[in-house]
C-alpha cells in the first residue's frame, strides 16, 4: 500500500503541474487564434488519449514533462493551405511572447491559489492568543518588565500606525521585520492598559540562500512547565528537575499554577506531589516540608523548564559531558564566559561548539568544567554531504512524558477575511519566488553548490515523504516545486519557455525574423545544455540515493 500510495503521490504531484504548466500554453495559443494540433502530458509513444475538434488529447509514455504541439512551430515544414495564419510563427511577437509567458505565469497563479486554499482551511482553527506566557530570561520583554499573563493588545513600529494583536502570530509578523528598533506595546494587565517601549534583539535568521536578521522579544503563548528546583544554597527535599504536579493540595499544571500555589504559601513550608526521574519513567513522590523561602526572603523553590533555565536534564553515559565531570542537574551559566540562561541562549551559542576544541562551561555550584565535544558524521540537510557534527553528551530539554496542552495560556478561533487570506498567500507566494531567484542566481555562481539541485528521483522522494505528512503538506510542497518549475522554464535557455520570450522580444525591437539557421543552431544548442542538465541532476540524486 506504502508503494501504491507514493506512486500515486507522484503522479498526481507531477502530472498536475505538468497540466497546469501546459494548460496556460493552451488557453493563450487558443485565444489568440493559433490551431494546437496536440497537448500531452508526457513525451514520447502516446499510451491513451482522444480527439476532439482539431486537437488530440494524450498522455504519453515518459511523464518528465510534457508539451502543447502547435501548428507551424516547425520553420522547416510546408505549412497547410488551411493553417495559413493560424501558426505559431506567423504571430506578431507580442503574440508568441504571450502564448510562451503563460505557462510559466500558470505555474505562478497555481500555488497563489493553493496558498489561498490553505490559508482559508485553517478559519476555525484554535490558535493562541496575545497573551504572555513565558517571558525568556535577559531577554528585552523581562528587560522592559513584561510578565506572565500580560495580553497584548497594539503593537506600533517606528513610523507606522498602532496594529491590533488579534493572535500570537501577529506579534511574530509585526515584530519580526524591525530588531533593534524601538516598538511601543500597549499592554492589558489586569485590565488597566499601559504602553511599554521594547527594542527586539536580533536574532539570526539565515538559512542557506541568505543571511538575515530577525527581531525577538522573548516571549511565548505558553507557561512553562512545572519542572522546579531548590534555589541555590537551600537544603530542600526538592531534587533539581522535580516535576511538581501538587503544592498543599492544590494542583499544578504549569509554571503558572506553581507561582501561584507558592505565592499563596506566604513564605510558609508546604507539602508537595511531584514525579521525580526523566521523561516517562519518572515516579511519584510525596516531600513534606518543602521551603518556599529562603533566609533572605527569596524564592526557595525556581523553575527549572529549559525555556527560563539551563539545568542539564540528560548527561549520556559515556559521553564529553560525563568525561568532563557534568551530572543531571547541574546549573549551567555560561559558555566560554557568555550568559546562557535558558535553551535559547545555549542554542544561539552552538557555534562555539566544535569537534575536539575545549569549551568552558561555568555551573551554578561556582565549578568550571572543560568539556571537549566529540565528533559525529552527519548529512548537510540541503546538500546531503557529509559533515562532521559535534557531540555534547548533554540535553536540556526534560519534557517527555508531560502533558503540554495546560500549557497554553490562550486559544482563540482563527477568522481571517477572504481579503487578509489572499493578501497571505500573495505575500507567501512573492517570499517563495524571492528566495527561489536567489537560490538559482546563488547556484549559477557558485555561492550554492549545484549538488542542492535534484532530479526525477528528489521530486519522487519529495512527493512521497509529502503524501506520508497529509494534504495540506503535500499541496504545500506542490506549490514550491511548482514555482520552481515556473522560474526554471522562464531561464533564457532556447527550447524553454524563456528561449521563446527572448526571441519573441529580439525580433519586436529589431522588427526581422531571426534568420532559420540561427533558430536551428539556437535549439540544439538548448537542447545540448538541458540534456547536460539532465545528466548532472540524475547524477545528484544517485549520489543522494547511494549516501
Amino acid at each position: 500500500m506504502g508503494v501504491l500510495q507514493n506512486i500515486v503521490a507522484v503522479v498526481v504531484l507531477l502530472g498536475g503541474l505538468i497540466f497546469v504548466h501546459e494548460l496556460g500554453h493552451y488557453l493563450v495559443a487558443k485565444a489568440v487564434g493559433v490551431k494546437v494540433l496536440s497537448f500531452s502530458i508526457g513525451f514520447g509513444p502516446r499510451l491513451f488519449g482522444f480527439r476532439r475538434g482539431e486537437t488530440e488529447y494524450k498522455i504519453s509514455i515518459l511523464p518528465l514533462g510534457g508539451y502543447v504541439k502547435m501548428a507551424g512551430e516547425d520553420p522547416t515544414q510546408e505549412v497547410p493551405p488551411e493553417d495559413r495564419g493560424r501558426t505559431f510563427l506567423e504571430q506578431p511577437p507580442w503574440k508568441r511572447l504571450a502564448i510562451a509567458f503563460a505557462g510559466p505565469a500558470m505555474n505562478l497563479i497555481f500555488p497563489a491559489v493553493i496558498y489561498t486554499l490553505l490559508i482559508l482551511a485553517q478559519n476555525g482553527d484554535r490558535t493562541p492568543g496575545p497573551v504572555v506566557g513565558t517571558v525568556s530570561p535577559g531577554s528585552p520583554a523581562e528587560a522592559a518588565g513584561l510578565r506572565p499573563g500580560d495580553r497584548i493588545r497594539t503593537v506600533q513600529a517606528p513610523g507606522e500606525a498602532p496594529v491590533a494583536i488579534r493572535w500570537f502570530s501577529d506579534l511574530r509578523d509585526h515584530v519580526s521585520p524591525h530588531p533593534g528598533e524601538p516598538i511601543t506595546f500597549t499592554i492589558d494587565r489586569g485590565g488597566a492598559l499601559q504602553p511599554v517601549t521594547i527594542v527586539p534583539a536580533s536574532e539570526d535568521d539565515s538559512n542557506p540562500v541568505e543571511k538575515r536578521q530577525r527581531g525577538v522579544i522573548g516571549v511565548a503563548p505558553m507557561y512553562a512547565t512545572a519542572l522546579a528546583a531548590p534555589a541555590p544554597g537551600v537544603a530542600s527535599p526538592l531534587q533539581p528537575l522535580d516535576l511538581v504536579v501538587r503544592v498543599g493540595g492544590r494542583e499544578v499544571k504549569n509554571a503558572g499554577d506553581l507561582t501561584a500555589a507558592l505565592a499563596a504559601a506566604a513564605c510558609a513550608p508546604v507539602a508537595m506531589e511531584v514525579r521525580r526521574g526523566s521523561g516517562k519513567a519518572r515516579e511519584p513522590r510525596a516531600l513534606q516540608g518543602v521551603p518556599t523561602c529562603g533566609p533572605d526572603g527569596r524564592p526557595a523553590v525556581v523553575p527549572a523548564d529549559p525555556t527560563v533555565s539551563a539545568y542539564l536534564a540528560t548527561v549520556d553515559p559515556g559521553g564529553p559531558a560525563e568525561a568532563a565531570g557534568l551530572r543531571r542537574g547541574d546549573l549551567l551559566v555560561a559558555l566560554n564566559g557568555k550568559p546562557v540562561r535558558s535553551y535559547r541562549d545555549l542554542n544561539n551559542l552552538s557555534r562555539e561548539f566544535e569537534p575536539g576544541r575545549p569549551t568552558a562551561l561555568a555551573l551554578a555550584d561556582g565549578r568550571t568544567v572543560t568539556l571537549v565535544p566529540g565528533a559525529q558524521d552527519g548529512k548537510d540537510e540541503l546538500t546531503r554531504e557529509k559533515r562532521v557534527r559535534p557531540v555534547l553528551g548533554f540535553h536540556l530539554e526534560d519534557r517527555v512524558g508531560i502533558d503540554l496542552a495546560p500549557l497554553v495560556v490562550e486559544e482563540v478561533p482563527l477568522q481571517r477575511s477572504l481579503a487578509e487570506v489572499v493578501r497571505l498567500a500573495h505575500q507567501q507566494l512573492w517570499e517563495v519566488v524571492r528566495i527561489t531567484v536567489l537560490g538559482l542566481g546563488k547556484v549559477v555562481t557558485g555561492d550554492i553548490s549545484f549538488k542542492t539541485v535534484g532530479g526525477p528521483i528528489m521530486l519522487f522522494t519529495i512527493a512521497a515523504e509529502a503524501a506520508e505528512q497529509g494534504l495540506g503538506t503535500f499541496l504545500f510542497q506542490m506549490a514550491l516545486i511548482s514555482v520552481n518549475l515556473g522560474l526554471m522554464n522562464l531561464l533564457p535557455i532556447p527550447v524553454l519557455d524563456g528561449g521563446h520570450i527572448v526571441t519573441a522580444l529580439l525580433e519586436a525591437v529589431t522588427r526581422r525574423r531571426l534568420p532559420l539557421r540561427v533558430r536551428e543552431a539556437a535549439n540544439w544548442v538548448g537542447l545540448l545544455l538541458i540534456l547536460t542538465l539532465m545528466v548532472f541532476v540524475f547524477g545528484n540524486d544517485i549520489m543522494r540515493l547511494r549516501g
